[in-house]
């Protein structure tokens, strides 16, 4: 009897562990790389969250029905249009070669395929969950260049655009929750 007990307990914390085994290797998969401290692999990862951000929020103003929702992505899509310029011309200026594709990570594309296969308020809250996590990974990107990078132009740009993305960040955790 003993014995059963000892393996229905061992199969009940198995049972309950499964979901936390599998949130962590998702969370695994979905982790982004470590933020890069050389130019061309910085100035790719800037472009590919900012045409993350960009695309995403013409979709959010195209599909969404919340003020506050299109609000945002209009704010998102004038942001991430003026830092694309702003890096460009600093990758420019650093002599760095110009972004190598806008697609950015897997990651990146999984992510936009989830927020175009829903509607309604299950768009509303994929876009707000999304824009939350790009910016938290651009203020990092930013912020890790600015401190490590190994280009000063793209440094100074690095310190402006973390700016932006605190703000950005802010902008997203204070829409009004549903």
């Amino acid at each position: 009897m003993r014995g059963w007990f000892v393996a229905a307990a061992s199969l009940a914390t198995l049972i309950s562990a499964a979901p936390a085994l599998a949130q962590s290797r998702i969370g695994v998969a979905d982790r982004p790389a470590p933020t890069p401290t050389d130019a061309p692999s910085y100035v790719d990862e800037a472009f590919a969250a900012d045409a993350f951000e960009v695309t995403s929020s013409k979709l959010a103003l195209s599909r969404s029905k919340d003020a506050a929702v299109r609000d945002l992505a209009a704010r998102l899509i004038d942001g991430g249009t003026m830092t694309t310029n702003a890096l460009l011309a600093a990758a420019e200026e650093a002599n760095v070669p110009p972004p190598s594709s806008p697609s950015g990570d897997k990651v990146k594309g999984a992510m936009m395929d989830a927020l175009t296969q829903t509607t309604g308020k299950d768009f509303d809250d994929t876009y707000i969950a999304q824009q939350r996590r790009i910016q938290q990974e651009s203020l990092a990107l930013h912020q890790r260049y600015a401190a490590d990078g190994d280009n000063d132009i793209l440094r100074d740009y690095a310190v402006d655009t973390a700016a932006r993305a605190a703000d950005q960040l802010d902008d997203v955790n204070n829409l009004p929750r549903r």
